[in-house]
């Protein structure tokens, strides 16, 4: 694993992907709703068969043109998990967790029970040697509550069986404190199955959170990107802070270089199930609290998507050192010497031998990390066409902002 750098915001590390012909499984910005109630709809509260109907667990919908929440970075609408800051009744949301009989999707039982959750389901997707599935989404931290815990939540359910299951969000714990993700309950490799890893985590994360910005408390309030880009052997988290496409430097938002603020592959390969459960709230079988303060059990759920991603292979060698790995340190080479313009090689960082260092050798970066050798000969130049789209792919993802 690599130390951390000023990584560009290539989330999808394995792919570089052609927006016509991704698939949107659920796309949801709240822009469409105008009451809470609508929230509940698009995304029911599920319960036990056990338990009496539970009408709403306090997801409420906070709309843009209230006063900031979250730092003020909420432009537009968010469901608000638990209530409404300042009622009790939020935290008592917050605190039923998965031994009280609420859970989503199916009839689990035992450890993999849940907390209170927002969910949908959808036909079975999963990964294949044709396409990614990517999920993203912006979470609203308050960063008043030590005992945050808030995730997003893929994983294929069947009956009384869950697999595959994948959380990112807010997690505090002994083991793992503040912005976490997880991969459980995949059939291997052997070793794989991380559970609750911290991004701050500076040993076994490849690229870790600055140690002056790697706590709820020192980010400071505001919403966050996750993103999980999930291939056929591999799933690479992401997380940018603030939502801004920047390697953040201070707790400003706008403050740093183009890029994420930490990233981690992990080796998992999906079971049969696949994906058919995405949720948010609570994870497995705990519950949140924000202790004695009524206004820090809360957090915004944004811009949630779970689309599958075709997967187009780049033309070029990005194994700038010839070691005969595209890794971390390749990635350093480009960034040296990106701008260089004229008379650059494949040493310099030009994969595509058009002997500049730009944007279309870090595409080609990009969907050959983790390779042991070249995908194609680095005498191979991509056609206009192709170098466009792999600019305006990376445009698109490093200007990501929160409307």
């Amino acid at each position: 694993m690599f130390r951390r750098i000023a990584l560009s915001a290539v989330l999808c590390a394995t792919t570089t992907t052609v927006a016509l012909a991704d698939t949107d499984i659920i796309v949801d910005d709240f822009e469409s709703y105008t009451t809470s109630a609508d929230v509940l709809a698009a995304w029911p509260v599920q319960v036990a068969a056990t338990e009496p109907p539970r009408a709403d667990n306090g997801t409420v919908l906070v709309p843009g043109d209230t006063a900031p929440f979250y730092g003020g970075t909420n432009l537009t609408n968010f469901a608000q998990f638990c209530g409404s800051v300042g009622s009790a009744a939020g935290i008592a949301n917050c605190d039923l967790a998965g031994s009280s009989g609420v859970y989503g999707g199916g009839p689990e039982t035992g450890a993999f029970n849940s907390g209170t959750v927002n969910e949908r389901t959808f036909p079975t997707i999963a990964p294949s040697a044709t396409q990614n599935v990517e999920l993203s989404y912006d979470l609203g931290d308050d960063a008043l509550s030590a005992n945050m815990r808030m995730t997003i939540g893929l994983r294929g359910v069947s009956g009384a069986t869950t697999e595959n299951i994948i959380e990112m969000g807010l997690y505090n714990d002994v083991a793992a404190n503040g912005f976490v993700y997880r991969a459980v309950l995949f059939p291997g490799p052997a070793g794989s199955n991380p559970n609750w890893v911290s991004f701050a985590d500076t040993t076994n994360i490849d690229v870790p959170l600055l140690d002056t910005l790697n706590s709820q408390s020192e980010v400071g309030a505001g919403f966050h990107t996750y993103k999980a880009v999930i291939s056929v052997d591999q799933i690479v988290f992401s997380l940018d802070l603030y939502g801004d496409g920047l390697t953040n430097t201070s707790n400003t938002p706008g403050v740093g270089t183009p890029g994420v603020d930490a990233m981690d592959t992990v080796a998992v390969t999906t079971s049969a199930l696949g994906f058919t459960n995405l949720r948010f709230g609570l994870p497995s079988n705990l519950k949140s609290s924000g202790g004695d303060n009524i206004d820090a059990a809360f957090a915004g759920f944004d811009n949630i998507s779970l689309r599958l991603v075709d997967i187009v292979a780049p033309t070029g060698d990005a194994d700038f050192d010839g070691d005969g790995n595209v890794d971390g340190k390749d990635f350093l080479t480009w960034q040296r010497n990106s701008g260089l313009i004229g008379g650059a090689t494949l040493a310099d960082g030009d994969a595509n031998n058009d002997q500049n260092v730009d944007g279309i050798d870090l595409g080609i970066w990009q969907g050959q990390y983790g390779n042991t050798s070249p995908l194609v000969s680095a005498t191979a130049v991509p056609e206009p066409a192709s170098a466009v789209l792999m600019l305006l792919t990376m445009a698109g993802l490093l200007g990501r902002n929160r409307r």
